[in-house]
């Protein structure tokens, strides 16, 4: 199960051409166990990613993910992630950052978190 998710997850990024530096790190640590981690880069910035892939009961969750977007000056745009802070969001642990405020979200896959960059790609060239 880990390594067909490390397959798809490769198949999202090797699929969309408005990514221009790919370098991302799979690692399996077990059959139950798994890590993906590393940067995307584009245009309009960089995608800094963890996920902690686990299997329990044949079902996949992700226990540890991070999906920071920051542009070239190194400014935050967004970030996910399931850090146990921010106890007051409705969706706790599970929170997206913005520049001026923490709001609720839910577990995003890559796919989301890919089109969310691309549609923010787009806003800025109009």
């Amino acid at each position: 199960m880990i390594t067909e998710y490390f397959i798809d997850f490769g198949n999202v990024i090797n699929r969309l051409d408005f990514i221009l530096i790919s370098e991302i790190q799979k690692r399996k640590v077990n059959d139950f166990l798994g890590i993906i981690e590393g940067k995307l880069h584009f245009e309009n910035g960089i995608l800094d990613l963890l996920e902690v892939i686990k299997i329990t009961d044949n079902k996949l969750s992700k226990k540890k993910y991070k999906y920071h977007f920051r542009n070239h000056t190194n400014e935050m745009i967004f970030r996910y992630d399931n850090a146990p802070h921010h106890q007051n969001v409705d969706t706790f642990p599970h929170h997206k950052h913005l520049p001026d405020s923490i709001i609720e979200s839910s577990v995003p896959n890559i796919s989301q978190i890919l089109s969310e960059i691309k549609i923010l790609a787009a806003d800025n060239t109009n």
